[in-house]
């Protein structure tokens, strides 16, 4: 097992925050259930040493016993006290002689490492001469007044209570239940580690050609996620691969077209200027110089283009009069629209501003204009909209033409794609470079059948 696999390092780093865990535990137990046990037996023991005096004084004072039957009573209590407590008791008179004691041997030295707790003779109150500490005894010294005056007292001596076989068990309970946890660790750090070995095996295999693949990561946590974005980025990753394909076989056939003009039209050239015939000569010459500019057009179309889906250059964003360029669009297109008798209606506010790249939106409104000017039929209908909402500026274009099928409106913004029944030159690629402009501004296009029309609407934001 290699320190590098992932789901060593997670065992690794789980057992060191459990170690670090039961130590902590096992100190703090110790510390604080201890001091409260502490200060609940001092109360006891105080508790019950009173309760004991006041019950030996009035058993003593009573006029029933005698004074030989006073030494038996005591002498009966501390041998009854020692076997209950498991203690060593004694009684001392007023000059600390022994009179009674419950065990064999001598006196017990009180004063070695004892807690001491002692009644106060005027007062009644107890009083602890050295406080609680980890392994010292407790003694206690409870003064008994007889009827006649004599002042008797009752010792007892607990020795320490031997903890060490508590605190062992106890550690060699936590150190089963650490072990136990950690076992548990190993199948779920596994668990976690194999859905990443999935994910990278499905990694290698995109990699590999592969770009159909997709991983199948099960759960909702992160690493589910993280499957869920693979997947999604593999999805892009293999449209914009084949949009590539797409895009390198479309202009390829875009350009082959002026390019075998050209050649036809050079060829016939040879020809004409051969038999002498100059004007026709110059007339293929126009031609040739069309196709020419019709392939740089092309070429630049398809450079603005790649330029975009690459997002090379930064927008040079700055306050726009959206109105103002409305309007200047509009009259370059106005002669086309006028010489089809097409009927023009306008919706567009002044004071309407936007920020955004100049370049860019002009683009957009040249691209739009000029695809409607283009396309509407003589005698048809353009209404051109600009509107201002609460959290969008709203941009529609609308020209008369025919239903288009789901299919055409799915396809109207893809590189290279003309509806079949055109008839009209073009690149293909206005509403492409249109769209991308847009989406580049944070905004929305989309095209939509219209009552006798299309519609193209564009969004964008506040």
């Amino acid at each position: 097992m290699r320190i590098g696999r992932l789901y060593t390092q997670i065992f690794l780093c789980f057992l060191a925050i459990l170690v670090i865990t039961q130590v902590l535990t096992f100190a703090l137990f110790i510390r604080f259930p201890g001091k409260y046990f502490h200060e609940r037996f001092e109360q006891y023991a105080t508790g019950h040493a009173t309760l004991v005096k006041a019950y030996l004084e009035d058993k003593l004072r009573s006029s029933s016993i005698t004074p030989t039957s006073k030494k038996q009573v005591l002498q009966d209590f501390i041998v009854k006290m020692g076997e209950v407590y498991g203690a060593a008791f004694w009684v001392t008179d007023s000059h600390g002689t022994p009179q009674f004691k419950s065990f064999e041997g001598p006196i017990p030295d009180a004063s070695k490492k004892r807690i001491c707790m002692k009644i106060d003779d005027e007062t009644g109150a107890f009083e602890i001469e050295r406080g609680f500490k980890r392994g010292h005894g407790l003694y206690m010294c409870i003064p008994i007044q007889l009827a006649d005056g004599e002042i008797l007292k009752i010792h007892s001596l607990f020795e320490p209570v031997d903890t060490s076989r508590f605190k062992k068990g106890f550690a060699i309970m936590l150190l089963a239940i650490g072990v136990f946890v950690a076992l548990l660790v190993i199948p779920v750090a596994r668990l976690i580690t194999r859905r990443l070995s999935k994910l990278r095996e499905s990694a290698i295999q995109f990699s590999e050609g592969d770009l159909s693949h997709r991983t199948s990561v099960c759960g909702k946590d992160e690493i589910a996620q993280l499957g869920s974005t693979f997947n999604l980025m593999a999805e892009r990753l293999e449209r914009m691969i084949q949009g590539g394909k797409e895009l390198t076989a479309n202009v390829s056939h875009e350009l082959r077209s002026p390019l075998a003009r050209i050649r036809v039209t050079e060829e016939i050239m040879r020809e004409q200027l051969k038999k002498g015939k100059s004007e026709e000569a110059t007339r293929h010459l126009n031609n040739i110089r069309q196709d020419i500019e019709e392939l740089n057009t092309l070429i630049g179309r398809i450079l603005e283009f790649s330029k975009l889906d690459l997002h090379e250059g930064s927008l040079e964003r700055v306050p726009l009069d959206v109105s103002g360029l409305f309007n200047s669009h509009l009259k370059r297109f106005k002669p086309t629209l006028e010489k089809k008798k097409v009927a023009l209606e306008t919706e567009i506010p002044s004071g309407v501003t936007m920020t955004g790249d100049r370049k860019g939106l002009e683009s957009v409104l040249s691209n739009l204009l000029d695809n409607a000017a283009k396309y509407v039929p003589e005698e048809g209908r353009v209404t051109v909209r600009l509107e201002k909402r609460p959290d969008h500026l709203q941009l529609s274009i609308f020209n008369t033409y025919r239903t288009l099928t789901d299919e055409e409106l799915e396809n109207l913004f893809e590189p290279f794609y003309r509806v079949a029944d055109l008839s009209e030159a073009g690149t293909g690629l206005g509403l492409s470079i249109a769209k991308k402009i847009v989406e580049r501004h944070g905004g929305y296009m989309a095209a939509a059948n219209s009552k006798n029309g299309l519609e193209f609407f564009v969004r964008f934001p506040k």
